[in-house]
């Protein structure tokens, strides 16, 4: 069973405060009577605790310096922890520098068998998937140079392709994805929630916030060593994203806390309804409208953007619709007001539904969020297969 057990970690460094200017001084301070170079104790994580069940995905957020990287290095064994216990299950496959574990003077070919030994595949299995991770990292006319004349890009493709095709258990990335184009960060992401649905364990650590709250199961906001929030995914990011807006925030927050932490704008799910349902089902092709409820509460016109998601009742994402992606900026007066998405003709196939509701600031940030919020169904008059039902003529000649 693939899972991550972490309790009561504390990890210490010591920090060098008059550090010698030179070997002499090294050697002269290092003499009987001389004075020695003061150490003072850093603790980068003090008492850090938590869970990642298998086939779970966990997200870890926090500032630079919050203690994420070294959190990291305690889990894939690069660095132990001065106190605390760890218990990691399963095969761990990691992505944490660029690079790492790459030997400059080989090439990419090479380095691809040599990653993969480490981690325990054998090298027919390395072969059978060799034409795979290269065609995923998109470097193929460089496989055969030295690595060392990779870019820090090329670098990071070859790396995660190598780390998802050796059939991990357990897939930890740090924020190395960001240094990619957008396409193949897509394409990672892509490929995280392929894994993710084939039940490998997925620690993500990410200043993206929304891939966080979209794609963990559960989140751990880290601030100075410390576990200041952990529990559902957008609770923790909105009580981050609030200490982040904030001058004063508290010195220390839980889940419970998180959630009661109510923000002056936020969504109304009990006033939310679909228009245009007969006797609660909708009918492919006709008309609809979801009516969204939001409270004002700063006692002035809020600007914002509304994101709908249409999900399949298993998860499945099946559009988008946003008024951000629209760039249609939404007024709302202080109080508490109805926001009207309307549909001309609903495309879904028959089937049961439901949505997922973000309300965003004027950046674009997430303020709140409602998974599920609107739970509809669709009944068709004809027999079709497929997720839509797309508009369309025949003709012959």
């Amino acid at each position: 069973m693939a899972s991550i057990s972490a309790e009561r970690l504390w990890k210490r460094f010591q920090l060098h405060k008059d550090r010698a200017d030179s070997v002499g001084q090294l050697i002269w301070r290092m003499l009987p009577g001389r004075r020695s170079i003061a150490v003072e104790p850093f603790w980068a994580l003090k008492d850090v605790s938590f869970e990642m069940s298998e086939g779970q995905s966990l997200g870890i957020v926090g500032h630079n310096g919050a203690g994420k990287s070294t959190t990291l290095k305690v889990l894939t064994r690069t660095m132990e922890p001065t106190h605390g216990s760890l218990k990691v299950h399963g095969r761990v496959s990691a992505l944490i520098e660029l690079g790492a574990g790459f030997h400059p003077d080989f090439t990419g070919r090479e380095n691809i068998i040599l990653n993969a030994s480490i981690l325990g595949i054998r090298r027919r299995d390395i072969q059978r998937r060799m034409a795979d991770i290269i065609d995923f990292a998109g470097i193929d006319e460089f496989i055969d140079t030295p690595v060392k004349y990779y870019s820090s890009g090329m670098q990071a493709r070859l790396g995660f392709s190598v780390a998802i095709h050796v059939e991990p258990e357990i897939l930890i990335v740090d924020e190395v994805l960001a240094v990619g184009d957008e396409a193949f960060q897509q394409r990672c992401m892509d490929r995280i929630f392929a894994l993710k649905r084939g039940g490998v364990g997925i620690l993500l650590v990410s200043h993206d916030l929304s891939s966080v709250d979209r794609l963990m199961d559960t989140a751990v906001w880290l601030d100075h060593g410390t576990v200041r929030a952990s529990g559902k995914p957008h609770e923790v990011v909105r009580a981050y994203r609030n200490s982040l807006h904030s001058e004063e925030s508290p010195s220390s927050a839980t889940a419970t806390e998180a959630q009661e932490c109510q923000p002056l704008v936020h969504l109304l799910a009990e006033v939310t309804q679909v228009i245009g349902a007969d006797n609660g089902i909708l009918t492919c092709g006709s008309p609809a409208e979801f009516k969204i409820g939001i409270s004002n509460g700063t006692g002035t016109v809020f600007s914002g953007f509304l994101t709908v998601v249409l999900r399949r009742m298993d998860g499945l994402a099946i559009s988008e619709l946003s008024s951000l992606t629209d760039q249609v900026p939404l007024h709302v007066p202080p109080g508490t007001h109805q926001v009207t998405l309307s549909i001309g003709a609903l495309p879904l196939a028959a089937g049961a539904y439901q949505t997922e509701v973000t309300l965003l600031d004027h950046h674009g940030l997430r303020l709140d969020s409602k998974d599920p919020m609107i739970a509809f169904s669709v009944w068709s008059t004809t027999k079709q297969m497929g997720l839509v039902s797309v508009p369309h003529t025949w003709k012959v000649g």
